[in-house]
């Protein structure tokens, strides 16, 4: 059976991340192992995630997510590189859905599975969110709904570090272009939870780094090199 790491980027999360290390520890099947890479928080997620039996907590200074996710990947040992991002859920068959998916399928790089929006309690929506997105199961290219085989880390590179909002979109856009294969799971296996503290809700440096992203593109087609 093929060995699934499961990697949380953690960053000032004490108020979500034991709810998804057990959303983890429910899976149908466990993965074989699971690392949270503390991010220089100054909470008390930290000592939550060290407190909890079977987790690996790593810890580096303030990086970002990319560095984060960069740091898992080199400490996992799993065939398989699963992502959850601290607020949000998996949901019971997700790391089976996947492992089956990709088992079946050898070719692909990696799968990618549905999630659903929600708003947690108390909570109103983000100017950043877009209403017609909540409560609605969507094929989602996030960190939270793919699962990776170790070698597309091989193939494609990491994470970029010096983009602290997109690194994960850079990496799909990659992955993409370079017309990798990949399969589909037709299920909704996270719960997506929003909340305006949300890492991905810094709408300046969101911005920023998409007109980056954007220049890169149209370098890559002048020169035909891309990543």
């Amino acid at each position: 059976m093929l060995r699934v790491s499961l990697i949380i980027p953690l960053y000032q999360g004490e108020r979500f991340i034991a709810e998804a290390v057990a959303s983890v520890l429910g899976q149908e099947e466990r993965p074989a192992e699971i690392i949270v890479v503390d991010d220089g928080s100054t909470d008390g997620g930290p000592a939550i995630a060290r407190g909890i039996p079977g987790v690996l907590c790593l810890t580096q200074s303030n990086r970002g997510p990319a560095a984060a996710r960069n740091a898992g990947v080199a400490a996992a040992s799993g065939d398989l590189i699963a992502f959850l991002d601290q607020d949000d859920l998996l949901r019971p068959a997700a790391l089976r859905r996947h492992r089956e998916a990709l088992a079946t399928t050898p070719e692909a790089r990696l799968s990618v599975c549905k999630q659903r929006i929600g708003l947690m309690p108390g909570e109103t929506l983000p100017s950043w969110q877009r209403a017609e997105h909540v409560d609605t199961d969507v094929l989602a290219w996030t960190p939270s709904c793919v699962c990776c085989r170790r070698q597309v880390f091989l193939e494609l590179g990491r994470f970029d570090e010096d983009l602290k909002a997109t690194s994960d979109m850079e990496w799909f856009r990659a992955f993409r272009g370079r017309q990798l294969p990949f399969v589909e799971v037709p299920d909704t296996l996270v719960d997506r939870r929003v909340h305006a503290g949300a890492q991905s809700g810094d709408a300046a440096t969101t911005r920023r780094e998409l007109l980056e992203l954007a220049r890169r593109a149209a370098l890559a087609n002048r020169t035909g090199v891309r990543r």
